[in-house]
């Protein structure tokens, strides 16, 4: 059993970071928090990638595998969007921001392939087909658990070859910038690969599906990082009390288009 009162993710810590009292409502509380549609969209394009790599690449025609791939993709996209109508339905969206968000996501899925195709043709001239695919095959969604740091995380992709190891996860936002939040969970995953492995990764990154991948090396220096906030969440967090987690505004807390979960409760209080 953990020490700590809860076990910390990089969602939660980030939240923390981005403001103690939401982090309060949200996981000491635990109220309840609005579903999304770019959480939705995000889970959508994530079933997606990992369900490309589950394919039988022996059933794919070395001649026209772009064509085939991109068939397989759309097929897959419709599949989870489809398997998602009851989690659309609670946000209210109408028919035509759907499709908006349907049409959207596709172009990143048709992005993701174009920059996958170049990597494989790449691959494909010093080894056959089935070996190039194999070669770029991530190992999708592991589960990691630290008892000793008090966190956990889902890693979207590991690949694993004869360049090293090199940690991913995907994003469907809007910017490719690589955040102070993305590296922290990024730090983090290195972190718990560590643990785990006893050896650090080569290389982390974010895979932004409507451009390219940002990735760079892993050091001791980015270990220390995630080391130092995992501490520091759990000592600050280890309260039940509400004024030990002071609010921060910013304009995360009421925007154009929407506002915090919490918004309303914590203007009351």
């Amino acid at each position: 059993m953990s020490d700590f009162p809860r076990i910390q993710s990089p969602s939660s810590i980030n939240t923390y970071k981005q403001c103690p009292r939401k982090y309060f409502y949200q996981y000491v509380l635990r109220l309840a928090t609005k579903p999304s549609i770019h959480l939705v969209r995000g889970k959508i394009a994530h079933s997606v990638l990992e369900d490309f790599f589950k394919l039988d690449i022996k059933n794919i025609s070395e001649k026209n595998y772009d064509f085939e791939f991109k068939v397989i993709l759309h097929e897959l996209l419709s599949k989870h969007w489809n398997e998602a109508k009851e989690e659309f339905k609670k946000l209210n969206l109408g028919e035509a921001d759907v499709t908006f968000y349907l049409e959207e996501t596709k172009q990143m899925i048709q992005f993701w392939l174009l920059e996958f195709l170049k990597n494989l043709t790449k691959q494909a001239k010093t080894k056959s087909f089935i070996d190039a695919f194999k070669e770029l095959t991530p190992k999708t969604e592991m589960y990691f658990c630290s008892e000793k740091y008090g966190v956990q995380g889902y890693v979207d992709a590991i690949l694993k070859n004869n360049e090293g190891v090199k940690i991913i996860d995907y994003k469907t936002s809007k910017r490719d910038h690589l955040s102070p939040a993305y590296k922290l969970q990024l730090a983090i995953y290195a972190l718990l690969y560590d643990e785990k492995y006893g050896c650090l990764p080569d290389k982390v990154g974010i895979h932004f599906l409507r451009y390219c991948e940002n990735s760079f090396d892993v050091n001791q220096d980015l270990l220390d990082l995630a080391k130092k906030e995992c501490e520091m969440v759990h000592k600050k967090t280890s309260s039940k009390e509400i004024t030990d987690y002071p609010k921060t505004i910013s304009f995360l807390c009421k925007w154009r288009t929407g506002q915090c979960d919490f918004y309303n409760k914590c203007q009351k209080e």
